[in-house]
């Protein structure tokens, strides 16, 4: 296994060259590959989009034997996932999602919570609260039980490393820490991200410690299966050093809980 290397952060201009190819008008599709967020329209920056033929990268990874051998998955309150998510409540996944911005920890939905002809609607974002069970303590996630998967969209991720550039707030990836800290996970947990084929870059960017790689990325014409590097495990608290780092994992309930477990003593004030 190796160490992903870069010598320099490229991630900004990354994230301007998929945003500009992802809105760009295609006269033929009439409009862009970019679909529209019913809050944020096209502003890619406050969301992960999804995207045309994101059912036929959906039928992809739902072929994928990850998928299909796994029983308990998570996956990412992202627009691109919508689809994935029902399909999970069909084939009676147990299914993690978490709520905006972690603050309300995750929800739990199963097939037997879901009443039949509700799939769609409980697969979307007000649904999985309504009808999943709440997630609120790190001692619900460990009652819930270990992660199969991981799944999440993506702004952007690179064919070479699997790394992933989203909005740049770093949600995924405070994901992936937590459920790893409780052991939840593993270093070899495959996490697949769901993306258009505009949103894949053929070359390696620079990755901060805690940046976890994507194990197999689809699109809606491919599977790709990244070669392994070395996934960060758990909460890497030492590399949590800027006051802005610390104010906005102080407003995640898991992360306070987390670290008054790790070291005996509640978060930090300021």
């Amino acid at each position: 296994m190796t160490t992903a290397r870069s010598p320099q952060n490229e991630k900004p201009a990354i994230r301007e060259q998929v945003t500009a190819a992802l809105l760009a008008v295609e006269p033929e599709e009439n409009g862009p590959v970019a679909l529209p967020d019913v809050v944020f329209h096209h502003e890619l920056d406050h969301f992960i989009t999804d995207f045309r033929d994101s059912a036929a990268a959906t039928h992809r990874l739902v072929a994928l034997p990850e998928w299909q051998r796994a029983h308990r998955v998570f996956i990412t309150p992202d627009n691109s996932t919508q689809l994935l998510r029902e399909f999970a409540i069909r084939q009676h996944k147990e299914m993690i999602m978490t709520t905006f911005g972690i603050r309300r920890g995750s929800v739990l939905v199963t097939r037997d919570r879901v009443p039949a002809g509700q799939e769609e609607f409980a697969a979307t974002l007000v649904g999985m609260e309504r009808f999943g069970r709440r997630l609120p303590t790190i001692a619900d996630l460990e009652a819930a039980g270990p992660l199969d998967l991981m799944v999440t969209g993506a702004l952007a991720v690179s064919q070479a490393h699997g790394g992933r550039a989203g909005k740049g707030a770093g949600w995924f990836d405070a994901e992936w820490g937590i459920w790893g800290s409780l052991g939840l996970t593993t270093p070899d947990t495959p996490v697949i991200g769901i993306v258009h084929d505009l949103q894949v870059v053929p070359q390696a960017f620079s990755l901060d410690p805690w940046d976890c790689h994507m194990t197999i990325i689809v699109t809606p014409s491919q599977v790709i299966r990244v070669p392994r590097f070395t996934q960060p495990h758990g909460i890497l608290w030492d590399q949590i050093i800027s006051p802005q780092q610390r104010r906005w994992l102080a407003a995640i309930p898991y992360m306070r809980e987390l670290y008054e477990r790790a070291f005996g003593r509640p978060w930090p004030a300021g």
